[in-house]
């Protein structure tokens, strides 16, 4: 697959070559690790979702008229802001880096020895080697999670294949210079 021309650019600094040593550059050239958060307490996404079904109704109604028991728009603001921080402190950051093909093929070949064809099973364990961080997954640590929360054992392959594939960049489209090229694009 060949790089479309406009996302090459030549941005190596000018380097003098009596000075520039080749062997050290490339003695610290890493892998690729890309991140995922995954979330423990995903069932709270339904409790925030019904919060903001309420507040949509709650905000329908006037002050005068609701009643004593009905929750006011800014007590179930604060009850989803509440739910929400909840949510986010149940996540947990996996680092999963890159391997190689031959890496990749080497796990292959060694469970096939063991009599391990299964494509899944083979994947499963290829990305239990490629997560680093937290430190001890597991083939079964993957499985119970494609049982639970398959959404999320999707990010963490996602990961692998962005790390495994994708040359390393960063995209910078965030940044506040960004945001008025964004407005006059919207508006056309």
């Amino acid at each position: 697959m060949d790089a479309h021309p406009a996302e090459i650019s030549d941005a190596t600094p000018e380097l003098d070559p009596d000075t520039f040593d080749l062997n050290a550059w490339i003695g610290g050239v890493t892998g690729t690790v890309r991140a995922v958060t995954l979330y423990q307490r995903s069932d709270l996404l339904a409790v925030i979702d019904g919060l903001q079904r309420e507040l949509r109704l709650a905000e329908l109604v006037a002050d005068e008229d609701r009643g004593m028991n009905d929750a006011s728009p800014d007590g179930i603001r604060q009850r989803i802001e509440e739910t929400a921080r909840e949510f986010e402190a149940s996540g947990l950051v996996f680092k999963v880096e890159g391997r190689s093909d031959e890496s990749r093929e080497r796990i292959a070949k060694r469970l096939k020895k063991q009599n391990v064809t299964d494509a899944e099973t083979v994947v499963l364990h290829q990305l239990a080697d490629a997560v680093v961080e937290p430190k001890g997954i597991t083939v079964d640590f993957l499985r119970r999670l494609q049982e639970t929360s398959e959404p999320q054992l999707k990010m963490l392959l996602t990961a692998a294949s962005l790390a495994n594939f994708q040359p390393p960049k960063v995209d910078v489209n965030f940044s506040s210079g960004s945001s008025a090229g964004r407005r006059q694009r919207e508006r056309s």
